[in-house]
């Protein structure tokens, strides 16, 4: 049986991850913590075989407290659970988790599914899993020629995960015209080094900004290989269905 401690500071989220939990793996003990300074307290008190844990919470943020835990046990397992993707708290985790540490990162706006299969890993089979986004936003901290400032690595995790412009703007409390100025930039940032043949062979005239931006992240390592088909089938419908446009090589029905 596996003992999961569940730290969770808004009860309904909370409440939907002990049923995700509960359908994920059956042979379960549960505890559960409303806090950062809580959870920290029933973790060592309880021992569990893993702990999930949001960032943001009252009286202690997910990633003071799990310092504190790795400080004592480099080996603990902690699956972050969070709706924030931001290059900050990325950057913060990866100055504290150990090497030997199996540890996750899950987002709130993703599927079930997805939480199912990070809980899985890490719980079950003993595997770090972090979230494509998050890796994606772990890749840009490590670009070293065109660094990407803090500003354009966050509308690059947003663009990944498929939001509108107008959603980018709410989320960074900047104007539309402003989230449309910083993809530009971020565009000719990615797309510098190809040259031109590569750019006419794969039709990038012929993409809008997001486009590019996704074939750029595709050669730049931001995405796993084994993502990349899903993606580019949902390229290839965007584009059937928003310009008229056919991929090469693909034929009309």
């Amino acid at each position: 049986m596996y003992k999961v401690l569940v730290v969770e500071d808004v009860a309904a989220l909370r409440q939907h991850l002990i049923k995700i939990l509960r359908e994920t793996v059956p042979d379960l003990q549960l505890v559960e913590a409303c806090n950062g300074l809580e959870g920290l307290k029933l973790y060592r008190s309880e021992k569990p075989d893993m702990m999930i844990m949001d960032i943001l919470m009252p009286e202690m943020t997910g990633i003071k407290a799990a310092q504190q835990i790795w400080s004592e046990n480099s080996r603990a397992k902690i699956l972050f659970w969070s709706q924030f993707h931001k290059e900050s708290y990325v950057r913060e985790l990866g100055k504290i988790v150990p090497d030997e540490a199996i540890h996750g990162y899950a987002l709130k706006t993703e599927s079930d599914e997805k939480l199912m299969h990070a809980i899985n890993t890490v719980l079950v089979h003993d595997n770090s899993y972090i979230d494509p986004i998050v890796r994606g936003v772990q890749h840009a901290i490590n670009i070293r020629h065109g660094m990407l400032n803090e500003s354009e690595s966050a509308i690059l995790a947003d663009l990944i995960l498929g939001l509108t412009d107008k959603a980018i703007a709410m989320r960074q409390h900047i104007s539309v015209r402003g989230v449309q100025n910083r993809i530009s930039s971020l565009s000719d940032k990615l797309v510098k080094g190809l040259d031109i043949h590569a750019k006419e062979t794969a039709g990038l005239e012929i993409f809008n900004t997001r486009m590019r931006i996704m074939l750029e992240v595709f050669r730049q390592g931001f995405i796993e290989p084994e993502e990349i088909d899903g993606l580019e089938s949902e390229m290839a419908s965007w584009l059937a269905r928003r310009l008229n446009f056919e991929m090469p090589g693909s034929e009309k029905k």
